[in-house]
């Protein structure tokens, strides 16, 4: 199982995000993501293992941006050097049905990604969107050449098991590989991700 730990705590000063990170450091993480004043931090005062892949949020939590707006986003994090991006749907363009748009968003990501060697990966909102159109955004990311989805962004309420069931559904429905990030505080709520074993990627927050 691949483990990301989430850097989500808006009032962290510097020296707690290196403690923080000196202490994580000591566990099995794969990746740790965070907005891109956490990752210049993280990247330009701390020693990762080199084995830890760094990513960073894009127009999160609200996608509020235009395409444009978040390809200059994507820029300013892919020059700190980081290994993947983390992008919320254009909640928008979802909502209205404009699909020829969200892929255009999508294709212009996914080029600009590829061409510096970053993997793409979109953030969707599990808790506000009915299953159809969840399965129909998954359904455009897979045809345009994205295969990792974050079921939520963290922003609404959101339960572990509600998020497990989440993931499932669309990995089922879809075969999109997903991330469980629902709120894990407990060895027990651990335990029931690890029943998952199709599920193998979980961001502890």
């Amino acid at each position: 199982m691949f483990i990301e730990y989430y850097l989500n705590n808006i009032d962290d000063k510097e020296i707690d995000i290196k403690n923080n990170i000196e202490t994580i450091i000591q566990y099995p993480i794969s990746s740790i993501l965070g907005t891109i004043h956490h990752i210049k931090y993280i990247k330009k005062n701390c020693s990762l293992s080199p084995q830890i892949q760094v990513g960073c949020f894009i127009d999160y939590p609200l996608a509020s941006c235009d395409i444009e707006r978040r390809q200059d986003l994507i820029l300013d994090a892919i020059n700190i050097d980081i290994n993947f991006i983390s992008i919320t749907i254009p909640y928008f363009s979802i909502v209205n049905r404009k699909y020829a748009k969200f892929r255009d968003d999508i294709k212009k990501n996914i080029a600009l990604c590829h061409n510096h060697n970053i993997q793409l990966r979109y953030i969707l909102e599990y808790r506000k969107f009915d299953h159809q159109l969840l399965i129909k955004v998954c359904e455009i990311l897979l045809e345009c050449g994205v295969n990792i989805v974050y079921p939520s962004t963290g922003l609404f309420l959101d339960n572990v098991d509600d998020n497990i069931i989440a993931c499932a559904y669309l990995n089922n429905k879809t075969g999109i590989n997903t991330v469980v990030n629902g709120n894990v505080w407990k060895n027990d709520q651990m335990q029931h991700i690890k029943k998952c074993r199709h599920l193998d990627l979980v961001q502890i927050k």
